[in-house]
């Protein structure tokens, strides 16, 4: 029986495929986030993921030397990569690791690729950084975290006044945004140009030898601007795609070019990308499948996303075939106004829905909730698939002017 290594944390839909395929699993649980790190717990060993030397050492109380390296979540990308050059196996360049978790490296990487596939970007170290960036280039401008995920702390600024407060605020708040959903990291600020354009994200495999096997299935996004709100979160997920043939093709081959731009292999890819009146342009590439896509991908397109990157983790050839083309929906509620939480809007009708196919409240009442800006996770998430596409039309339809998320 073949032993899987899952850094970081795991999630029940890859344990659970492992098991029903005759795989064994052990995870390496980060001791900063494991709540009995002296306990033994069956098919876990904690390590300290904030040293590398220690980390690596911690390999040689694994029982038996792993088939495959693999993580599912963006703080564990370069630990994973790390261990699988320790251990022997196919993995992600450390080089691109670093790159898939630091939107500088990244862009610095994009900026070497044979056409424009990304923003004009500088890192922020102080507010006269800022103003240099922001003499030069047109108002909105984006102002994010180099390393976080989620959409946390970024912003959107019309004006420099706008900009000045949104880096006060956003300096203030870094610290314990990190400490909470990055503790490994060191805080870093980027300013960027702001995209104007529809927003999507496509998923891919790259094999050993660097070439990327990329679906053809695309990813509609729609913001919390685009709804209305002052806030920066992916608000829905869409499948399939309303993109013409021509403009999906400019996406896919962006895709393609950001890739091999940061000279990846042995891993997933996770693609954001919006579409410019100048072209496609790169947001960031994850090293992993994208979130809810194991979901998504299989509901809508029968592709299985975890056995894609079990395959690809082990120097095999993925398989990205579609044997479906039905809507799916994945929407992320969040309060237009903060305050505390009091519930969803509609909970009861919206549960009855034909096409609901999953409906998680993570706020708990009481709670006080806010913006993905100021550092605040979603407060439930929805899933929607119907292979009638008229019924699954109607359903989203509903959730998109009937729920929402009230607070006090």
């Amino acid at each position: 029986m073949k032993t899987i290594l899952i850094t970081g944390k795991s999630f029940s839909g890859l344990t659970s495929y492992l098991l029903e395929h005759g795989y064994d699993f052990v995870v390496l649980r980060d001791q900063k986030t494991t709540k009995f790190p002296d306990k033994k717990f069956k098919k876990r060993l904690v390590v300290d993921f904030s040293d590398s030397e220690r980390m690596l050492e911690a390999l040689k109380l694994l029982k038996r030397k792993p088939a495959a390296v693999i993580t599912v979540y963006e703080n564990y990308i370069l630990p994973a990569a790390m261990i699988a050059k320790k251990l022997g196996l196919y993995g992600l360049p450390i080089k691109s690791a670093e790159a898939c978790t630091d939107k500088y490296i990244m862009r610095s990487m994009f900026a070497e690729a044979p056409e424009k596939i990304s923003p004009e970007f500088a890192e922020v170290d102080s507010e006269q950084t800022l103003r240099k960036f922001a003499n030069c280039h047109t108002f909105p401008l984006i102002l994010k975290p180099a390393n976080l995920v989620k959409s946390l702390l970024v912003t959107k600024s019309m004006n420099m006044d706008e900009l000045l407060e949104n880096y006060q605020k956003s300096s203030s708040l870094i610290q314990e945004t990190y400490a909470k959903y990055a503790p490994e990291r060191k805080p870093k600020m980027i300013v960027e140009e702001y995209l104007e354009g529809s927003v999507h994200s496509v998923d891919a495999f790259i094999d050993r030898a660097g070439e990327p096997h990329i679906l053809s299935q695309i990813v509609d996004y729609q913001t919390g601007y685009d709804i209305g709100f002052d806030d920066n979160f992916h608000y829905s997920r869409i499948l399939p795609t309303k993109l013409p043939p021509e403009k999906q093709k400019d996406l896919l081959h962006c895709a393609k070019l950001g890739v091999e731009a940061l000279g990846m292999k042995n891993s997933p890819a996770h693609i954001e990308i919006i579409m410019t009146k100048n072209g496609a342009r790169i947001v960031e590439i994850g090293a992993r499948n994208g979130g809810y896509r194991e979901r998504m991908h299989w509901l809508a397109n029968g592709i299985k996303l975890t056995k894609n990157a079990l395959q690809i983790a082990m120097g095999e050839q993925p398989d990205i075939a579609a044997t479906k083309n039905e809507p799916v929906a994945v929407l992320e509620l969040f309060p237009k106004n903060a305050g505390f939480f009091v519930g969803i809007k509609n909970e009861a009708k919206l549960r009855t829905l034909k096409s609901l196919n999953y409906l998680s409240i993570k706020a708990k009442k009481g709670n006080f909730i806010g913006k993905s800006s100021d550092g605040y996770k979603m407060a439930a998430v929805v899933i929607l698939h119907n292979s009638d596409s008229a019924q699954f039309q109607k359903d989203l339809d509903f959730v998109s002017s009937e729920v929402e998320v009230v607070t006090t």
